[in-house]
């Protein structure tokens, strides 16, 4: 997996091997951590946002998914609908992910990053039910970030969805699920970014 752009002094490079051992059990994760990383680069350039918040965001984006650690094969890797129990597992991989990081202090911020993507804007996401700009902020980019690639790419269990669609999503969920205003700036990146249904 690339590492370009990684400041060397703040990211363990153990860490970024055992995110790309992670996503080579899965042909559809293939280069997830490193496309959620870019894709919000492209958000975060579009904020007043420090230039040193924007690089811990970005390391936050690549080492997001560390906790799928914990995920057996066969709830990772299951084409059809997720059971509770099942979806309860894979909710718990952001809490193993900040116990990854626990022992590394010069990660703590991107830690927290990390521990709290999973969180919605309403309040009903996990693993803290934290609401509103209670969830860190790199946490808001990065649950953007990473909905726009599960919607853009191919799934074990389902294609690639449009362009149409996925702007669909984002503007229906933008004060339920996702931060309005990342939302709305993530619509109009792609509208640059991707090509047109259709094409």
């Amino acid at each position: 997996m690339k590492t370009q752009g990684l400041n060397k002094d703040n990211v363990n490079e153990a860490l970024l091997a055992l995110v790309g051992a992670l996503e080579a059990r899965d042909l559809y994760s293939k280069d997830h951590s490193m496309r959620v990383a870019q894709f919000v680069q492209h958000l975060t350039g579009q904020f007043r946002i420090s230039d040193q918040q924007k690089k811990i965001i970005y390391n936050a984006a690549l080492l997001h998914d560390i906790g799928v650690v914990s995920i057996p094969d066969a709830v990772l890797l299951k084409k059809g609908r997720l059971s509770p129990d099942e979806r309860q597992c894979i909710q718990q991989a952001p809490r193993v992910a900040a116990k990854i990081l626990a022992s590394i202090t010069s990660l703590s911020e991107e830690r927290e990053i990390i521990l709290h993507h999973g969180e919605r804007w309403d309040g009903h996401g996990y693993p803290d039910q934290l609401q509103g700009e209670q969830i860190p902020q790199g946490s808001r980019f990065i649950a953007i970030a990473k909905a726009v690639d599960a919607m853009t790419k191919n799934r074990a269990y389902r294609r690639a969805r449009p362009l149409s669609y996925c702007l669909e999503q984002l503007n229906e969920n933008a004060g339920s699920q996702f931060d309005p205003k990342i939302a709305g700036v993530a619509a109009r990146i792609l509208c640059k970014i991707m090509p047109p249904d259709g094409v």
